[in-house]
């Protein structure tokens, strides 16, 4: 199973549309068994373009903190699992929801890219 993450300072990002790199990382048997960091520079808030680029990564599910509803809708139309409201640091949230004990508080934000 592979899935993303935006990340900032190995930990998730607490806002998608803003993140500068996403955490790409295989699971196996409930742990962490490869991860990269892929640039998201220039795609910020470009919704089609960042859900193209995560499904030709072959991302089952995306990990995240907030989260607007058009990227939601445009990540769940190419196929790709959102799962919302995680924080903390990213092998521990990868390796939580590989076991299904990743607790998050889904929030979807409401921001319109206004930060």
């Amino acid at each position: 199973m592979k899935i993303a993450m935006p990340a900032k300072n190995g930990m998730v990002n607490e806002h998608f549309g803003t993140t500068q790199e996403f955490a790409l990382i295989e699971l196996e048997n409930g742990k962490v068994r490869g991860k990269q960091i892929i640039s998201n520079d220039g795609l910020q808030h470009n919704h089609g373009g960042m859900a193209h680029m995560l499904k030709n990564e072959n991302i089952d599910t995306i990990i995240c903190g907030g989260i607007g509803g058009h990227m939601i809708q445009a990540l769940q139309q190419m196929g790709i699992k959102v799962l919302n409201g995680a924080a903390g640091p990213l092998e521990e949230v990868a390796e939580a929801y590989a076991a299904g004990s990743l607790r998050t508080n889904p929030t979807q934000c409401n921001c319109g890219g206004n930060h």
